[in-house]
């Protein structure tokens, strides 16, 4: 079946995450995307650990783009780009605002060699602002946006950083959407269009509980927003388990005491109201766990609580749900093929249309590694061209020693 964005090709010259999350999800819609490194390459390349030489995290959003390097500050370069434009739907790019225009390569200027370029741009905090010169990493994104601070707060401890790169990760999902409108857009009115997304705003955006935060108050009794309410109690069997209820509202205390069986919690003066159970959510918390504690796995727990809105889930790790029977029928993960024999398994895209496809290309280039093929097919440009061009270092490679050795 074809895939929905078979007909469009990507320029994609971002790096590390919120960039080629966006390119990578193209790619898993069909459309071709050309990943335009520098010769310092992608510095996601660099993270450990390796295998044959790929990195895992660096293949995570790159796998099923075509790679080439190109110096865009050199003269040569910039005109090898901007041939490329006129071929192109979409140009991503992640640099701090300013760096395209001093390249030569900002959107009035891919404007004027293709008068219908989608250019998507990513940055921390946005274009023509004061703070559109910062940088920005996820870290640094989640503290300025109140997620460190408003998780710290709600988990009564010090300040600490997420492993995950949520900000990122949300703004790459919304350069996607950006894009795909701008496209739409374009079918419409047939014009280039420019669309930006700032990391700190995608990172508003998806805080559930910004609108709360607003109100400046953080309420504790009642039926609140936010999963941090949901007790995470020890099994039998020493594994853990998420139950999604808050036991100190009027419902979730009423599912808890007829499961273990003790309407007498009910007559405890340290539970009987709702502001008693939040002032002692510890102790009741403990009577919970006693209880969790005699079973030996989530289903069970789940069973004897009862109600549809109460979820048991257990705690696993990523490799652990990749291994369930869930994962397999829904193929959640897809191996790569480093090239070199190696094989890198990375989570699937979740979409899956009734009549197209969709999905990850399981292919991982190195640096500079469709150089070649990429730039015969779309600018003709003969072997000699293309041995002068790398002997001046306006294009390279750097092919992993496996690669090297054949």
């Amino acid at each position: 079946m074809e895939k929905p964005l078979s007909d469009l090709l990507v320029l994609d010259l971002t790096r590390a995450l919120a960039g080629p999350i966006c390119g990578r999800l193209l790619s898993d819609l069909g459309a071709r995307v050309i990943k335009i490194e520098p010769p310092d390459g992608d510095l996601t390349r660099l993270l450990v650990p390796r295998v044959d030489g790929m990195s895992p995290y660096f293949t995570q959003y790159n796998a099923g783009k075509e790679c080439i390097s190109i110096d865009l500050h050199s003269d040569a370069g910039r005109e090898i780009f901007l041939q490329l434009v006129p071929r192109a739907d979409i140009v991503l790019e992640n640099y701090r605002p300013g760096v395209m225009t001093r390249l030569g390569i900002d959107f009035e200027t891919l404007r004027e060699v293709n008068p219908q370029i989608i250019m998507g741009s990513v940055s921390g905090w946005g274009h023509d602002n004061s703070r559109s010169a910062q940088g920005a990493f996820a870290s640094a994104i989640h503290a300025e946006a109140g997620l460190t601070e408003m998780v710290a707060r709600r988990r009564g401890d010090v300040p600490q950083n997420d492993p995950v790169s949520h900000s990122d990760t949300c703004t790459g999902l919304h350069a996607l959407g950006a894009v795909l409108a701008a496209i739409h857009l374009r079918s419409r009115t047939g014009e280039a269009q420019r669309v930006e997304v700032s990391m700190a705003e995608s990172t508003l955006m998806v805080n559930d509980l910004a609108a709360i935060e607003m109100t400046g108050e953080d309420p504790t009794i009642g039926f609140k927003g936010g999963q941090n309410w949901s007790p995470v109690l020890r099994m039998a069997n020493g594994r853990y388990v998420n139950i999604t209820t808050d036991i100190t509202t009027n419902d979730g205390f009423r599912y808890m005491i007829e499961a273990m069986e003790r309407p007498d919690l009910a007559e405890d003066p340290r539970f009987a109201l709702i502001e008693d159970r939040v002032a002692n959510r510890e102790a009741l918390t403990e009577i919970l766990a006693e209880f969790v504690a005699t079973f030996e796995d989530a289903a069970s727990v789940e069973l004897a609580i009862g109600p549809g809105a109460v979820i048991a889930a257990e705690v696993r790790s990523v490799t652990e749900l990749a291994s369930t029977e869930w994962a397999e029928e829904r193929g959640a993960f897809v191996d790569v093929e480093t090239g070199g024999g190696g094989v890198i398994s990375v989570p699937q895209s979740p979409w899956r249309f009734a009549g197209a496809d969709a999905g990850l290309e399981p292919s991982i280039g190195y640096r500079g590694q469709h150089n070649r093929e990429v730039l015969k097919e779309f600018l003709h440009l003969s072997s000699e061209e293309l041995d002068e061009l790398e002997s001046n270092e306006v294009i390279s490679s750097r092919p992993p020693r496996w690669a090297r050795d054949k």
